[in-house]
C-alpha cells in the first residue's frame, strides 16, 4: 500500500511546473497627483490645504479649529513623533494624548494618498492605533506630498518589499450613511469632518 501511495506522489511531484509569479504592470498616469488628489478629496468633503513644512501644522490647525468654532483642544496619539511638532506657536490650543472621543478633533499623519480617489491610507502600527481614525468628531491629517501616489496599485506595489502591516485603513472623506430614509447623515462610523494638509 505504502509503495502505491508513493508511486502517485512522485508521480505528482514529476508533472508539477514551477511557474514564475505574473509581472504586475502598474497602469500608466499622467498630470500632478497632488491637484488631482486634493480635486478628489475635496469632492468627497474634505478640506485640504498646504503648507511647506510639518513645522508649519500647530498653527495652521489652531486657525482652522478657530475658524470652525470647534473646542481648542487636539488629541494626538501616545508615542507619535506628531507631539514633538512646535505647538508653543498655538498657545491657545491644549494637546491631549488620551484618545478622542466623537466631539474632539484628532491628529494624525498619513502613510499614502491616492489621487485617483482623494483617499488617505493609514497603516497600523504602535504609532497611532487603527481605532484612532474611527473615534474623532474632526479628523485633522497630515501628509506629505511625496507621498500621494496616483492609485492604490502604486500604493501596495511600494508597500509590498517592506511588508504589509496588520490593518490598512482607507479614509475617503468624512463618514456618512444614507440608511435612515435615504438623508445623508455624517459621523455614522467616524469623523463627521475631515481636513487634509498636504506638506511640501
Amino acid at each position: 500500500m505504502s509503495s502505491a501511495r508513493e508511486t502517485i506522489l512522485a508521480a505528482v511531484q514529476r508533472g508539477r511546473r514551477t511557474l514564475a509569479a505574473p509581472a504586475y504592470l502598474l497602469p500608466p498616469w499622467s498630470g500632478d497627483v497632488a491637484a488631482v488628489f486634493s480635486t478628489n478629496a475635496c469632492a468627497s468633503g474634505c478640506d485640504v490645504r498646504e503648507i511647506v513644512a510639518a513645522t508649519e501644522a500647530p498653527e495652521a490647525i489652531w486657525a482652522l479649529l478657530r475658524a470652525a468654532q470647534s473646542e481648542p483642544r487636539l488629541h494626538i496619539p501616545l508615542g507619535s513623533p506628531l507631539a514633538d511638532l512646535p505647538w508653543a506657536r498655538a498657545p491657545g490650543l491644549s494637546i491631549s494624548r488620551g484618545p478622542p472621543s466623537g466631539i474632539d478633533s484628532a491628529l494624525s499623519r498619513a502613510d499614502y494618498a491616492v489621487a485617483e480617489t482623494g483617499t488617505l491610507v493609514f497603516l497600523s502600527g504602535p504609532q497611532t492605533p487603527s481605532s484612532w481614525h474611527f473615534r474623532p468628531g474632526r479628523e485633522i491629517a497630515l501628509v506629505e506630498r511625496s507621498r500621494i501616489f496616483p492609485r492604490l496599485e502604486h500604493v501596495f506595489s511600494d508597500m509590498r518589499p517592506k511588508g504589509m502591516p496588520a490593518t490598512v485603513n482607507l479614509v475617503t472623506g468624512p463618514s456618512r450613511t444614507a440608511d435612515i430614509e435615504q438623508t445623508i447623515e455624517r459621523g455614522a462610523h467616524g469623523p463627521r469632518a475631515v481636513d487634509i494638509f498636504i506638506i511640501g
